[in-house]
């Protein structure tokens, strides 16, 4: 296990706490601030101008691009990262590259392949800077996640959206036995 702790501009201090087993190659991260902020959402209409725009999501935070009906639920081994909406993009670009590439034209309907086609196709314009305004959503129970930029609307999560979402793993706690 590693802990550090640092501090992220106008996130505030945190603690990036990760545990790896070299054995088997399991590995979990997670950013935890020293301050908590609730329930929380923050939501952030991507231009050219935000592809910069610190990110940070933690192991508990749902992602969405709801105009692509794109979402990433926190898993059993979900990860924290700090990344920029360029970086979180590309995530959902890498993930759609791979369901393209694992696509069975033999079984799978030629429908699914086009919609990943589509997708990519507005991912790609994205990423390269072409005029696309897109949302982007980060919704985090804990609430430890957050994009720093101005535009960016941040609420706090109402007990029926918190109930709509995953939490995440949960961060395995070692004791050492007692003699």
């Amino acid at each position: 296990m590693t802990v550090h702790i640092d501090e992220i501009p106008y996130f505030g201090e945190h603690t990036q706490v990760t545990l790896a087993c070299e054995a088997c190659g399991w590995r979990k991260t997670d950013f935890i601030p020293a301050e908590s902020r609730g329930p929380t959402g923050h939501r952030i209409i991507v231009n050219q101008e935000h592809l910069g725009s610190r990110v940070i999501r933690s192991s508990s935070c749902t992602v969405r691009i709801p105009e692509l009906g794109l979402e990433v639920e926190p898993g059993s081994a979900a990860s924290g990262y700090v990344s920029n909406v360029e970086g979180v993009f590309i995530r959902f670009r890498d993930t759609m590259l791979m369901m393209e590439r694992g696509h069975d034209p033999e079984s799978d309907a030629s429908e699914d392949l086009e919609k990943i086609r589509q997708i990519l196709d507005v991912l790609e314009q994205i990423l390269s800077g072409e005029e696309c305004s897109m949302e982007l959503i980060l919704l985090d129970p804990l609430g430890h996640s957050g994009i720093l930029h101005a535009d960016t609307e941040t609420w706090t999560l109402n007990e029926e959206e918190i109930n709509e979402l995953a939490v995440g793993p949960e961060i395995p706690v070692f004791e050492v036995g007692k003699d």
